[in-house]
């Protein structure tokens, strides 16, 4: 449906007997139908639902839907948007959760949903790097014998912010989704890096570097 322009007359959709004037006793000579001149006080009202209707397509698009309707979209699949997420991710995962779940409990899946939140420096490896010599070689400690333990996976995320703050608050974001979208008989051991130290750019202990 388009929006009718501001000319359109409603009058014109009246059945022809209804689009005369009365021109009989008492009628004063007007020359507007009385149906015309109800209709000019409720064109108004009509041009609102119109435009209404027209954008109800927007209503079911997560990218193009209002922000205070996402919550209402999310709960028809389950989802619950977080309250730390920005309105691009909250688009962005809303508009890829059906797809998600059909890889809901796999690696690929829940490495995909990581990266709609932090971009492309999220990984999971569910197999033990080879032992190494003076660098991976003490068992107990960065070593399995054997491998690595059964229904363990690691999960590596790189940031780029260089708040400390914000570094926790997305650390604890992370750990929200892991806990809810990995396989209830799995765990998981998760390694966090941020920027690196620079002179002059990050370098003021608390503010953005960390110790």
């Amino acid at each position: 449906m388009t929006t009718k322009n501001a000319d359109f007359n409603y009058a014109s959709l009246l059945p022809e007997l209804l689009q005369h004037a009365d021109s009989g006793p008492g009628s004063g000579g007007d020359a507007v139908p009385p149906v015309a001149r109800l209709l000019k006080v409720i064109d108004p009202m009509f041009a609102d639902l119109e435009s209404l209707l027209d954008q109800i397509p927007d209503y079911f698009d997560p990218l193009r839907a209002r922000e205070d309707f996402l919550p209402w979209l999310a709960s028809w699949t389950a989802l619950v948007l977080r309250a730390d997420w920005s309105l691009e991710q909250k688009r962005t995962v809303l508009s890829k959760i059906i797809p998600l779940y059909r890889k809901r409990g796999t690696k690929a899946g829940l490495e995909e949903y990581l990266k709609i939140y932090v971009g492309e420096g999220a990984s999971i490896v569910d197999e033990h790097d080879p032992m190494q010599v003076g660098t991976i070689s003490t068992v107990g400690v960065d070593t399995v014998v054997g491998g690595m333990p059964p229904y363990l996976f690691r999960v590596n995320v790189a940031f780029t912010t260089p708040d400390p703050a914000e570094l926790s608050r997305k650390t604890e974001s992370v750990r929200a989704v892991l806990d809810i979208e990995k396989p209830a008989h799995t765990y998981y051991s998760l390694s966090i890096s941020g920027p690196t130290f620079q002179i002059g750019v990050q370098s003021t202990v608390g503010i953005d570097t960390l110790i």
